[in-house]
């Protein structure tokens, strides 16, 4: 139990503006701070070596002198005397207050700083990061520290994601997606994301990586998914018809394709947009029919819909074929029943989207903090980023967990009372 005792005078007429303007200009919270770490490191120094100047051949620990210390906090720059023991048992020399509170021997930033110089990043750039953080604290910090800060909290979070249950516990639905950001030296960063959706209907960061294939982005989820959702992207296919028992094609992307198919194959923008509503009204109308026989209990002529749906699909994959567009019939004759996957699993009360916009939208969060012209991104410092970005974004509690885990890594707990 640490007790901070405090006496604030005020004269005149009482106002909380002006009384939390005078709270702010003489730094109430950073003398606070500094008198309890002094006031720890003494009761400390008590516990282990005794009262000062007090002789005791048979302790382990003998006091060694101090030196200077500064910490940087959001309270601003904390000056103080560092104590230093000597262990008789190692012969060595310790720092019992940074080993107590779990700040590294060449540390300068606590924690809280650092974790909240990280998240700033990620909505803001490090330059406009750095602006905010001192305005809104007493903080001084560049905006190369900030960075640093970045790194290290999301180094820790994607460590900690990888270990904890999240990546073994199997879930509903998983989804991925991928997109670009500009690198160094005219090169793309290629992101792949794996989210996935549990019983309570939460988002679940399952993979993050950068520049790396989907089948090793995939590895870092070792469970399973009742039903996978996602574009056509073959690698990405692959991976997660690996870690589920079902797939749905994302509709969406499925009628892009068609008509990036018939792009292909030359036809004339009028013909390619007659051939390409044909495969979209028979999709669409799908879509609509699980919508109306789902609220009717009418599954009798939703099933009739989803048989009609997969013979319609496969005649315009035949005409197609037989006017020499083999390239979009071979597509749709191949893709045909991971399109309707979403309403035959509606015929047994199961419920998933047929497009991959979930995850999209998580794609979105990226592109509104890393892409834009002048942005240039390592692949360690992307993904650093993007971890914590990321987690935030797909399950709060989870993230709040790890946010607990990086403050308090020894989990200790200090009770303190201010008087």
């Amino acid at each position: 139990m640490i007790t901070v005792q405090a006496q604030i005078e005020i004269q005149g007429d009482i106002s909380l503006a002006n009384i939390s303007q005078e709270i702010e200009k003489i730094n109430l919270p950073k003398e606070i701070l500094k008198t309890t770490i002094i006031k720890l490191q003494d009761d400390l120094l008590l516990e282990l070596c005794g009262k000062k100047y007090q002789r005791n051949p048979h302790k382990q620990f003998t006091r060694a002198g101090n030196t200077k210390r500064t910490l940087s906090t959001r309270h601003g720059k904390i000056e103080f005397k560092l104590a230093k023991i000597h262990s008789q048992e190692s012969n060595s020399i310790l720092r019992p207050l940074l080993l107590y509170i779990g700040i590294e021997s060449k540390k300068r930033h606590v924690n809280d700083l650092s974790l909240e110089c990280a998240e700033l990043a990620t909505y803001l750039t490090y330059r406009d990061s750095k602006t905010v953080l001192e305005n809104l604290t007493h903080a001084k910090v560049s905006k190369d520290q900030i960075h640093a800060c970045a790194q290290e909290v999301g180094d820790f979070m994607n460590q900690t994601r990888r270990k904890s249950s999240v990546a073994e516990k199997d879930v509903d639905l998983i989804m991925g997606d991928g997109t670009k950001a500009h690198g160094y030296g005219g090169k793309k960063n290629e992101i792949s994301v794996l989210l996935g959706k549990n019983e309570a209907g939460e988002k679940e960061l399952l993979g993050l990586s950068v520049n790396e294939s989907w089948k090793d982005t995939g590895l870092q989820f070792k469970g399973k998914a009742k039903v996978a959702v996602s574009d056509n992207e073959s690698g990405l296919r692959r991976v997660l018809l690996e870690k589920s028992d079902d797939y749905q094609a994302c509709v969406l992307h499925c009628i892009r394709d068609v008509k990036v198919y018939l792009w292909q194959a030359g036809l004339p923008k009028e013909q390619r947009k007659t051939i390409s509503e044909r495969v979209e009204s028979v999709l669409w109308t799908l879509c609509n029919s699980v919508n109306v026989h789902v609220a009717d209990g009418d599954f009798k002529r939703l099933r009739w819909r989803v048989d009609f749906t997969l013979e319609e699909l496969k005649r315009i994959s035949g005409e197609f074929l037989g006017a020499g567009l083999e390239s979009v019939a071979r597509f749709i004759r191949n893709a045909a029943n991971h399109m309707v996957t979403f309403a035959r699993l509606a015929l047994n009360g199961v419920s998933i989207p047929f497009s991959n916009n979930l995850v999209g939208r998580l794609m979105g969060e990226i592109a509104k903090r890393v892409k834009h012209k002048w942005m240039h991104w390592s692949a360690r410092g992307f993904e650093n980023l993007l971890n914590i970005l990321l987690a935030r974004y797909c399950n709060k509690h989870f993230y709040n967990e790890m946010k607990e885990k990086y403050l308090s890594p020894n989990r200790t707990i200090i009770k303190m009372t201010i008087t």
